[in-house]
């Protein structure tokens, strides 16, 4: 089968799990550390779609370290600088889920071309790649940073259809979060919904046609064709 998509995977939720630092949280507050996580991640998303709004834009570093201390304050604790600055390093190290590396060598074989393409800043997206190992399957990784606007604005999904060089129908995004699908969808661009957690859906859209539970189950359907996602 000849390949006639570039794939362009999310990062956050989708390759690497942001709420896994609660690992890291529990060093400094383990009654509070999942809960932190989980607070910290959906302000992050709040934060970020806010921003979009109201035509303002503030780099996703920026916007995760006023997350975090939302999600601090919420849960009436607090931490000092130095604790706080070893939580956003963490960021840039965050755990793979399992499926990512043999899902993505299959991907890489089948001869797809693959970017990241995230909220990340460039900087939080190069410490991460490599600490990660995406280099070895990924072409690098295209920010929303070089657009100034956050997801799901239709410029984003435009701007990595026009840095790959493609139409954006002939783009697929694979992401775990269903906002980013139903944005990507809505601005022409195929998707894919990575559902390891078999969540439901936004009720914003139905679900794309294509919904796997893994990146290697994502190569799977691929490989058959239309008729096999």
């Amino acid at each position: 089968m000849s390949v006639t998509e570039a794939l362009a995977f999310d990062m956050y939720g989708t390759l690497v799990d942001p709420l896994r630092i609660w690992k890291q949280l529990e060093r400094f507050l383990p009654r509070e550390a999942q809960r932190i996580a989980e607070l910290w991640r959906q302000k992050q998303l709040e934060y970020t779609f806010r921003l979009t709004a109201m035509e303002r834009y503030e780099d996703f570093e920026q916007v995760t370290r006023k997350a975090l201390d939302y999600a601090l304050a919420a849960v009436g604790c607090d931490l000092d600088r130095q604790q706080k600055d070893s939580l956003m390093a963490q960021y840039n190290d965050l755990e793979r889920f399992a499926d990512v590396e043999p899902g993505l060598q299959r991907l890489k074989e089948a001869g797809y071309r693959m970017v990241v393409f995230s909220n990340g800043s460039p900087a939080m997206l190069t410490s991460i790649m490599k600490a990660a190992g995406l280099y070895t399957y990924c072409d690098g990784f295209v920010s929303v940073d070089e657009v100034r606007v956050y997801k799901p604005s239709p410029q984003v999904y435009r701007h990595v259809a026009n840095r790959l060089g493609r139409p954006i129908e002939t783009v697929r995004l694979i992401s775990s979060n269903p906002f980013d699908v139903i944005g990507a969808e809505a601005a022409g661009m195929q998707a894919s919904w990575v559902n390891r957690s078999g969540g439901v859906f936004d009720t914003l859209a139905p679900p794309p046609h294509s919904v796997v539970r893994s990146l290697i189950e994502l190569a799977d359907g691929l490989a058959q064709g239309p008729g096999g996602q």
